[in-house]
């Protein structure tokens, strides 16, 4: 078996994949649990701490103790250090995973990355949870990323816009991806933003406008997994 081949680029990108969810759940469970140390912490020394929710800055913030303090809080402390060098080291796993992703990626050919909104984890998620593209319809990939519409009703008047409801079904990675890029794009692409401005103006709400943005990347993923595919066997006719 050919290491450098698609098949096995395609079988490490998934397991680099899983080990980076199983890191990010530790990580998430340390954070969380230094919320909570955090949290208890006596007001004399969460008043000096920024003014903020996220867990990170706070904890930067925090330091070394410089006096004594009562055992419990001095336990505390000496968690939340614990807790500190325990999140820089998965931060730092984390950034080593999406280098060797970012290589493997490369190295199939893909080209999902050159979309505004997909970064190298969320090209990630997508090869690996879609697998093989051409198994779907361009429907059959908005019913498989829940991205398909769902009526809402069938009383629309005539002139009035047609409702479609939240599609919670499909594949709920793959669509969490979509509504990131979607978020993304919205910020900062002419195209995404006149698709929203034009449903509003067919007088969708602004959900619904979201939803039809996110319809529509699913849609322009799904065609550029496909030509990416097309793309080494286009070349190797033009080759030979």
């Amino acid at each position: 078996r050919d290491d450098s081949g698609p098949d096995e680029t395609t079988e490490l990108i998934a397991l680099w994949h899983k080990e980076r969810r199983s890191l990010l759940k530790t990580r998430q469970h340390l954070l969380n649990e230094a919320d909570a140390l955090l949290s208890d912490l006596p007001d004399e020394l969460r008043g000096h701490l920024p003014q903020t929710k996220a867990v990170r800055p706070r904890l930067a913030a925090l330091g070394r103790p410089r006096r004594t303090w009562p055992a419990a809080t001095a336990l505390r402390l000496r968690l939340l250090d614990r807790h500190r060098g325990a999140i820089l080291e998965l931060d730092r796993r984390d950034r080593e995973i999406t280098q060797e992703l970012a290589k493997l990626i490369a190295g199939t050919g893909s080209t999902l990355d050159q979309l505004c909104g997909l970064d190298t984890r969320s090209v990630a998620e997508l090869l690996v949870e879609v697998g093989d593209p051409r198994r779907f319809t361009e429907g059959g990939f908005g019913r498989f990323s829940g991205t398909a519409p769902l009526p809402a009703s069938s009383g629309e008047g005539a002139g009035e816009p047609i409702r479609h409801r939240l599609n919670r079904g499909g594949n709920r990675r793959v669509n969490a991806v979509l509504h990131r890029m979607a978020v993304t794009q919205l910020r900062c692409d002419e195209r995404a933003q006149r698709i929203r401005d034009e449903a509003r103006r067919r007088g969708h709400t602004k959900r619904e406008a979201v939803r039809i943005v996110r319809r529509h990347l699913a849609a322009v993923v799904y065609r550029r997994m496909i030509r990416d595919l097309k793309a080494p066997a286009t070349a190797a006719s033009f080759a030979a």
